[in-house]
C-alpha cells in the first residue's frame, strides 16, 4: 500500500542529498511512539537481519540544482510517495497528513494539497516498472582486514540472485511463516527493458555513499515476492529511499 502526496510551499531549498531528512519526515509523522520506536529501531526481524519494509520516492517537482551550495530548489508543488507492505505505516502516516494541513521540511513550511491511496494487486508473475528511487544491490566483503561493498549493476547476474535472496527474507520476516515451495521455486529476473539502460546514481546517505540504478525494468518472479518488492522496495536500503518503483 502507498500513499501519493502532493504538497505546495512559498519556498523548499534542500541538501541535493536529502534522503534522510524525508526519512525522518516520514517517521515524525507516526503518532504512535511504540510503533515508531518499532519502525526506526526493530523492525520485522528474519535471523539476524532487521526489515522496516517501507520506502519512499525521490521528491518530483520542477526545481534547479545549485552545484556550488549543493542545494535544490524545489518551485511551487512536489509530490511524494510513501509506501509500505505494512499497512499500519501508511496508515499512521496518512491520518497525520489528514488533520493537519501544514507541516515542515528543513524548518520550510509545506501544506498538503492532495493525498491519495494505491493498493495495487499484483497477479501476473511479469511486471514491468520504472523507478521512483534507485535500486541498489550490494555485497560486503572482508578484505585486508577491513570491510568492502561491492555494488553490482543489472547487468550483473548477482543483481537478480540478491533481489531475490532479499524480498525471501523480507517476506519471512513479515509473514513469520515458512516459505510456500512455489516461492522458492520460481525464479526471479530482473532486466533492463529500455534500449537506453539504466543510470547508475551516487547518493550520499549521511556520511555514506551508495551506489544505485534508476530506469525501467522488466520484473519477473512470483507475485507474492513481487507484490513485497512493490510495496516496501526492490534492492536494499529501502527506508534510506532506495528501490521504490512504479507498474509501467
Amino acid at each position: 500500500m502507498r500513499l501519493n502526496i502532493q504538497f505546495s510551499f512559498h519556498n523548499l531549498i534542500l541538501p541535493v542529498n536529502y534522503n534522510h531528512i524525508i526519512q525522518a519526515f516520514i517517521l515524525d509523522l507516526i503518532d504512535d511512539a511504540e510503533y515508531r520506536n518499532f519502525i526506526h529501531n526493530q523492525g520485522f526481524n528474519y535471523e539476524k537481519r532487521k526489515y522496516k519494509l517501507f520506502s519512499f520516492s525521490r521528491l518530483n517537482g520542477k526545481f534547479i540544482l545549485n552545484r556550488k551550495d549543493k542545494t535544490i530548489e524545489f518551485f511551487d508543488n512536489v509530490s511524494l510517495k510513501i509506501s509500505s507492505h505494512d499497512k499500519n505505516l501508511i496508515q499512521y502516516c496518512a491520518d497525520s497528513l489528514l488533520f493537519k494541513d501544514d507541516f515542515e521540511l528543513l524548518g520550510q513550511k509545506i501544506h498538503v494539497e492532495k493525498l491519495e491511496y494505491d493498493d495495487l494487486e499484483i497477479k501476473s508473475n511479469k511486471i514491468k516498472v520504472k523507478t521512483l528511487s534507485p535500486i541498489t544491490v550490494y555485497s560486503t566483503i572482508v578484505q585486508n582486514s577491513s570491510k568492502k561493498t561491492i555494488y553490482f549493476s543489472p547487468n550483473d547476474y548477482n543483481f537478480s540472485k540478491l533481489i531475490k535472496e532479499n524480498l525471501i527474507k523480507k517476506y519471512l520476516a513479515y509473514y513469520d511463516s515458512n516459505l510456500p515451495k512455489e516461492i522458492n521455486n520460481d525464479e526471479l529476473i530482473i532486466k533492463e527493458a529500455d534500449q537506453k539502460g539504466s543510470k547508475m546514481i551516487i547518493t550520499k546517505y549521511k556520511n555514506f555513499i551508495i551506489k544505485g540504478w534508476h530506469g525501467i525494468f522488466e520484473i519477473q518472479g512470483n507475485p507474492s515476492l513481487l507484490k513485497i518488492g512493490y510495496d516496501s522496495g526492490f534492492g536494499a536500503k529501502n527506508s534510506q529511499g532506495f528501490g521504490l518503483v512504479e507498474v509501467i
